[in-house]
């Protein structure tokens, strides 16, 4: 009897013995998981701080191009002031310029039913004050008209300058929108390795555009644009960038890889 007792003592140790390594097996496999995702969420924290830095940046450059831009808009709006202050001055004298040719001209009319004891001499000297004055009312009308031409190149060269900071508002803001992509997986095919997602070319997806997939703010893989259609876009899922053995699925959240240049 107590051969057969130590027998069955000698069967329950080896049977403990067993689970227990096998529990200690199961024990560094959880562990090492929890590792592994703890990692993952910190790489995650840091591309989202990185992104919310660029963002910032970027409104910062978006605040001060505005700022230069309500100062060209000041100016262009006083060289446009002094414009229409040089064209009233140059009417103004070609309006004079007109009265003194029609005087001379009533004049010249007049000349042979002069009366008599009117001298020539006098009429001379009238005729040759008033071509004076002619010539000085052209001298000033040239002038008036070099000043505005010149008013008008400076109003060109503003607005120019105006164009152009527009422009690069416009790029910035194409920037800004393009690294602030929020799109979603609507549909995955596992068997031929692709994936559609709602966002297209209005949200600057372009093909071979590089695109990370996240999922509670952890990376589950990796996708490249193969084609563009309107409001959505197929991808190929890169199969060397499925992390941690997960799977791709659609309501994943997708972001750009590089924040720039998107590819």
């Amino acid at each position: 009897m107590i051969k057969v007792l130590f027998i069955l003592s000698i069967l329950v140790t080896g049977v403990a013995l067993v689970f227990a390594f096998k529990n200690g097996q199961s024990f560094t496999e959880v562990r090492n998981n929890v590792a592994q995702i703890n990692s993952e969420i910190a790489r995650e924290k840091q591309a989202d701080a990185a992104l919310l830095a660029e963002c910032a940046r970027i409104s910062g450059d978006v605040a001060k191009i505005k700022g230069e831009l309500d100062v060209e808009q000041e100016r262009l709006k006083q060289n446009k002031n002094r414009f229409t202050l040089a064209d009233s001055d140059a009417k103004r004298v070609q309006e004079e310029l007109d009265v003194s040719l029609k005087k001379k001209k009533e004049l010249e009319e007049s000349l042979p039913d002069l009366p008599e004891g009117v001298k020539a001499e006098t009429i001379a000297e009238d005729i040759n004050r008033m071509k004076k004055e002619q010539a000085e009312l052209e001298a000033q009308a040239l002038a008036k008209a070099d000043e505005v031409k010149k008013e008008e190149a400076k109003i060109a060269d503003a607005q120019k300058k105006l164009d152009e900071i527009t422009r690069k508002i416009e790029e910035r803001q194409k920037l800004f929108e393009r690294n602030s992509l929020q799109a979603r997986v609507l549909a995955v095919n596992p068997d031929w390795g692709f994936v559609v997602i709602d966002a297209g070319k209005a949200s600057g997806i372009e093909q071979d555009t590089k695109l990370l997939v996240t999922r509670n703010r952890q990376t589950v893989g990796k996708i490249s644009i193969l084609s563009v259609e309107g409001g959505r876009s197929v991808a190929s899922i890169v199969p060397d960038a499925i992390y941690g053995g997960s799977s791709i699925v659609p309501g994943d959240r997708v972001i750009l890889e590089n924040l720039t240049a998107g590819k």
